[in-house]
């Protein structure tokens, strides 16, 4: 159930912008993650929202290690803010777009029993091609521009049910605390508003106050669900940031978890075009597709990944599994397909040049 919601975040009165330090480029954020407060009658949701977005500012690299192909994923940034979002996905998605952001977590906190049950859902914004330009995979085929996007536009999360000793010491405001050593029992001065996170080690992020302190902020694991809600949301960061190496990463962990259905199975084919996208293969992909035979996103993902395997190769022997593959599929699953579908047009445009 989707409520209104009512918790301050940590006395913020604006937004807290995490992002990685470039030398000339520290505000040019291209990919944009909008952390609000999540809201509950208690603190516990301001904590927890602070938690988690620290947990995703962890995961904002700007190159891989080692860098061989000297690779760059531009710059991150993940916006904490002291809005709640209220009642629906679509309020969700509503906010996304007015900020300009190109995802938005956001959840809630029910109390239960003696304990509280954290609902995490996902926006994915469409509205604005800034927005649709990240998430777009292009494959071309002379003057054919084949496009795929994400799969869906919200996921909710599997419940983060808090025990009794996380929701004691984080239903208080302001209990994300720091100290000058790493302290997983940290007992501090509690976190400020506007703050900069500089490097993680461990479990531990070190942190630089509005006042100049220095200090290490511990990240609890709140329970095995944080594990989904981080994964899967830092994947498609990393997707949308083009380091499909991380993004196939994280993608398979939760692929391999016990994710719900809509996660596990995107995340095993966004998982499947990262792989391919990095020049790993195919086969990842073919595998995601049989274990979704109902998901048109799916075939969509199959045949466009045949389509650019063929158009990259002048042999018409090398070619011809790819088309063949390309060909059946597009059969099978015609009739997933509007009549008019320019998508499904543009293929058979693809499939007779290349044949």
């Amino acid at each position: 159930m989707w409520r209104k919601a009512l918790a301050p975040i940590l006395g913020a009165t604006a937004s807290v912008l995490l992002g990685i330090d470039q030398t000339g480029a520290a505000e040019n954020f291209n990919v944009k993650t909008l952390v609000p407060t999540f809201g509950g009658a208690t603190s516990v949701g301001a904590n927890v929202s602070t938690i988690l977005a620290l947990r995703l500012w962890t995961t904002l690299r700007p190159r891989p290690n080692p860098n061989p192909n000297n690779l760059f994923f531009g710059v991150g940034q993940i916006e904490w803010s002291e809005r709640v979002i209220e009642d629906s996905p679509d309020a969700a998605l509503q906010v996304a777009n007015e900020t300009r952001s190109h995802l938005a977590l956001w959840g809630s906190v029910e109390e239960y029993g003696r304990g509280v049950v954290v609902t995490a859902s996902l926006a994915v914004p469409t509205g604005q091609a800034v927005l649709r330009a990240r998430q777009t995979w292009t494959v071309t085929v002379q003057d054919i521009r084949l496009e795929l996007g994400v799969p869906n536009s919200s996921y909710q999360f599997s419940p983060l049910v808090l025990t009794s000793d996380v929701v004691a010491k984080y239903s208080r405001p302001n209990q994300v605390r720091i100290c000058q050593n790493k302290d997983p029992n940290c007992n501090g001065p509690a976190l400020r508003a506007p703050f900069r996170a500089i490097k993680l080690e461990g479990d531990f992020i070190l942190v630089r106050q509005p006042n100049g302190s220095i200090g290490w902020a511990p990240l609890p694991n709140l329970s095995e669900a944080q594990g989904e809600v981080v994964d899967f949301t830092a994947a498609l960061i990393s997707y949308l940031r083009g380091d499909f190496e991380q993004a196939e990463s994280y993608f398979s962990k939760v692929r391999d978890s016990n994710a719900e259905s809509l996660v596990r199975n995107d995340a095993s084919l966004l998982g499947g075009i990262s792989r391919f996208r990095r020049g790993q293969g195919i086969d990842a992909l073919r595998t995601a597709q049989r274990q979704n035979r109902y998901s048109r996103y799916g075939v969509q993902a199959l045949v466009m990944a045949d389509i650019a395997a063929a158009a990259a190769v002048d042999s018409s022997e090398s070619r011809a599994p790819h088309l063949k593959e390309a060909g059946e599929l597009i059969a099978s699953y015609r009739h997933l397909f509007d009549p008019g579908d320019r998508w499904l047009a543009d293929v058979d445009r693809s499939l007779r040049i290349l044949n």
